[in-house]
């Protein structure tokens, strides 16, 4: 029987275990560390160097465990809030480079010691994208948190990989229920949990016993409760996509990669149609070609990544992401733009321009309805910056913002190619110090699939304002219409404003492999359509006409 359920603590871990049940997850030494991974990783390769393997393999064994760890992944893209959390930050758009980081994290964790500094740039690394990503945020004492209600979403991924690695032990001859079993399965919990709470998770089941409950509550409640058609066609988009990387990482055909390591849960419901594994075996093709020869990739990148660290423009940036809170999401666009400069170290060998721009009082940097040229970072300014916009009825702009430093400029405007919805400007005569990336700088930046993500989160934030409110009008007026526009229109809403538990099956008009921005584009022009008809509340338009008004 699962534990009852408090509204309260939705979507965290009492909602499959009972409270003694779970722990926090408690530092160890970095001596105690390195004994336990050292131990673990020989148990990996010592079970895992079978006949079978040897001989499948050429010698190469460990291939196989890599086999079952990437069938972890896979495994999680059976929740419907990580799916839908990639699927809008459009991560599987860039599938290798986000198997490389996975791979780079992981691998770097069982094979180097916690303190070392690749270890610790990894983790640096990983959290900056989890935060972009929007489901962890900084701590004051500089780790990261997972967010609110996706606490046991995010163990589950630990999970997955925890009973990955088990059954692949146990197709190597270590049942799951022997005592041998269940004491490597001990190992497995501490690492693969520890590792979790390095990027944000904060608590774990307690013991073997508690994971094993935590896994049955979990996949029952997945098997009760499954995603909806259009988020599981998400997950089989990114399944398709990541596949063929994983298996060249594993040495096995896509089919082979599937039937070997997958569970058959897992496998049939990401690939219903095993006709899929032969249109995909050109793309694992070239990916064998690709890997071939790399003895250690996660070095070079590393190296790479620390010539654009010393960039004076990246300094800076890093020093800002930083300062920078939740309050303007200029947090996750700044780390978007580290991101992009990381990501793609040749992109940009010179950087960005940081310039220091004097304003007179009441002189605009940007104006409503001009077209927007430069995007702004504003590093510090020496009076405060406020956001003028026209109201209906006034014959003056309106102050509706204040901004603080630092913060983001004019990236929706030259995201969708619009003009400027609002005027921003100093009271006052004022200096800023910005980071400023023109129009050429912009055009590669925005094929980051992490910054289109935190500049649709900028839409999202906005509508988030009123989107608890709007999302119960929403509800009541379609309930009461039965009208599927607005039910589509709520459930975009909550989609864009972060709540991946959406189920999306409502959404009406959109292409289930939608980019954020044209989710974006969908809500717009669904808003617009409702505000146009007849039969609204004056409250409900009121607010629909907001959402238009916030997109531009």
């Amino acid at each position: 029987m699962e534990p009852h359920i408090n509204a309260s603590v939705r979507g965290s871990l009492e909602d499959f275990l009972e409270p003694g049940d779970i722990a926090l997850i408690r530092g160890v030494s970095d001596r105690e560390w390195d004994a336990l991974r050292r131990r673990a990783f020989i148990r990996l390769a010592w079970h895992f160097c079978t006949l079978r393997n040897l001989w499948t393999h050429r010698g190469r064994y460990l291939h196989d465990v890599i086999g079952f760890g990437w069938a972890g992944i896979f495994r999680s893209l059976r929740v419907g809030s990580i799916v839908t959390t990639s699927y809008r930050n459009e991560g599987h758009f860039r599938a290798g480079e986000r198997i490389f980081g996975t791979e780079d994290f992981f691998g770097a964790s069982f094979r180097l010691p916690r303190a070392s500094s690749d270890v610790r740039e990894l983790v640096r690394i990983v959290n900056l994208r989890h935060h972009v990503a929007g489901v962890v945020t900084p701590t004051a004492n500089g780790d990261v948190e997972v967010l609110p209600g996706y606490e046991a979403d995010y163990a589950y991924v630990a999970t997955a990989f925890i009973e990955s690695l088990r059954r692949g032990y146990a197709t190597c001859g270590i049942p799951p229920e022997s005592h041998h079993g269940r004491r490597v399965a001990t190992e497995l919990c501490t690492i693969l949990y520890h590792i979790a709470g390095a990027v944000g998770l904060g608590r774990m089941p307690r013991d073997l016993a508690a994971h094993e409950r935590f896994c049955a509550a979990y996949e029952r409640r997945i098997e009760n409760r499954p995603p909806s058609s259009r988020v599981r066609r998400m997950a089989q988009e990114i399944a398709r996509r990541i596949l063929p990387v994983t298996a060249a990482m594993t040495d096995a055909t896509c089919a082979d990669h599937v039937a070997r390591h997958f569970d058959p849960a897992t496998a049939a419901y990401l690939f219903p149609d095993a006709t899929v594994f032969a249109d995909l075996e050109p793309q694992h093709a070239e990916w064998k070609g690709r890997l071939r020869g790399v003895a250690d990739g996660s070095g070079d990148r590393i190296t790479a990544r620390e010539a654009v660290w010393q960039r004076a423009d990246v300094v800076v940036l890093w020093q800002a992401y930083e300062r920078a809170g939740p309050r303007q999401n200029a947090d996750r666009l700044i780390g978007a733009i580290l991101l992009h400069a990381l990501d793609e170290p040749g992109e940009l060998p010179i950087g960005y321009a940081r310039r220091a721009v004097t304003l007179a009082a009441n002189e605009p940097l940007i104006i409503e309805g001009e077209t927007v040229r430069d995007m702004y970072v504003v590093l510090a300014a020496t009076a405060p910056l406020v956001v003028l916009k026209s109201v209906p009825g006034q014959a003056e702009p309106q102050q509706v913002a204040a901004l603080e430093c630092p913060t983001v400029l004019g990236e929706i405007g030259m995201w969708r190619g619009k003009p400027a919805v609002a005027t921003v400007l100093c009271r006052e005569p004022a200096t800023l110090d910005m980071i400023v990336i023109d129009q050429q700088q912009f055009d590669a930046l925005k094929e980051e699939s992490g910054f289109r993500a935190a500049t649709a989160a900028e839409v999202q934030r906005r509508l988030a304002i009123n989107s608890s409110l709007l999302g119960t009008l929403l509800h009541d007026e379609a309930e009461r219409t039965c009208d599927p526009r607005l039910r589509s229109v709520a459930q975009l809403v909550g989609f864009l404003s972060g709540r991946s538990h959406v189920p999306l099956d409502a959404v009406i008009d959109l292409p289930d492999d939608a980019t954020p921005a044209e989710c974006v584009e969908a809500l717009r022009h669904q808003a617009e359509s409702l505000v146009q008809g007849p039969a609204l509340s004056p409250a409900l338009k009121t607010f629909l006409e907001q959402v238009v008004a916030t997109i531009g």
